[in-house]
């Protein structure tokens, strides 16, 4: 039995064989959105930096874009943040206010950024690391719960003055009347970066300057209250930043999700 198997893959005649047949494009296999049928492959391919990475993927580019001096969004938030208003208002409290956490304009993204080129790491510079996030000496960084004990609260912002790289512990001065506050180990897990925080943690807060990030990546939290929240956090200058797509949505929806308070029934007992 095993010979007969082992003398039919001998035979060439047991296999088949189509060299003379046609090879199918991929063009007819892969269906590509009628949205996309505009890109060019070849330059995204080509392509050397994000922006040039843009400009092949995007319909059209409007002619006051940043793009075309070579700046992303995120670009353009930390040139805002570092040289562009300083450089106009002085020295100044300049807050960053994004609808959402996540995404390259969120609030994660951007403080681990604005962080890197604010405040980098340098030879003797004392620093904590608690997770995934780093702390240093001159960092700007928000209480995120109630700390009685402390005599902290929610929203609380500050600046780190002291690192204690052996008891792990760090003093931190809180606005307005930079008030010293010493953490414990076990009580930094209640500290954030705060170069950027959402709109929503900054309700009942007032900053000098503050830039909002708005683009259709934020577009779940896209809503008109949400940007007269952050415009009215300023008191000089408010500066947005993304595109005119995002803001007409923002602008057009109005966010009518009932809460649930039970406050009627409350004052009624």
């Amino acid at each position: 039995m095993e010979n007969n198997i082992s003398d039919k893959f001998d035979d060439s005649d047991f296999f088949e064989f189509r060299v003379q047949e046609q090879v199918i494009p991929y063009e007819t296999e892969i269906t590509i959105p009628k949205k996309f049928e505009h890109v060019n492959l070849e330059k995204v391919y080509q392509a050397e930096t994000k922006i040039e990475e843009l400009f092949s993927v995007l319909k059209k580019v409007h002619p006051w874009s940043s793009l075309h001096y070579g700046f992303s969004a995120l670009d353009v938030v930390r040139k805002l943040y570092q040289e562009w208003i300083p450089k106009y208002y002085g020295n100044c409290e300049i807050q960053i206010l994004s609808p959402m956490t996540r995404g390259s304009l969120g609030t994660i993204s951007l403080n681990r950024v604005i962080q890197e080129t604010s405040n980098p790491f340098v030879e003797g510079k004392r620093q904590l690391k608690v997770g995934e996030r780093i702390f240093r000496i001159g960092d700007r960084v928000i209480h995120r719960r109630n700390n009685y004990d402390l005599g902290v609260f929610n929203g609380d912002i500050g600046v780190i003055r002291d690192i204690d790289n052996v008891d792990l512990t760090c003093s931190v001065a809180f606005y307005p009347d930079n008030r010293l506050v010493h953490y414990k180990q076990t009580d930094i897990m209640e500290l954030d970066l705060a170069y950027a925080i959402t709109i929503h943690k900054s309700q009942g807060s007032e900053f000098e300057v503050v830039i909002i990030p708005v683009l259709t990546q934020h577009f779940k939290m896209l809503f008109r209250n949400l940007l007269y929240t952050g415009i009215t956090r300023a008191k000089k200058l408010a500066v947005f930043v993304g595109t005119r797509r995002a803001f007409a949505m923002a602008v057009k929806n109005q966010d009518i999700s009932e809460r649930q308070t039970a406050l009627q029934e409350l004052l009624m007992s």
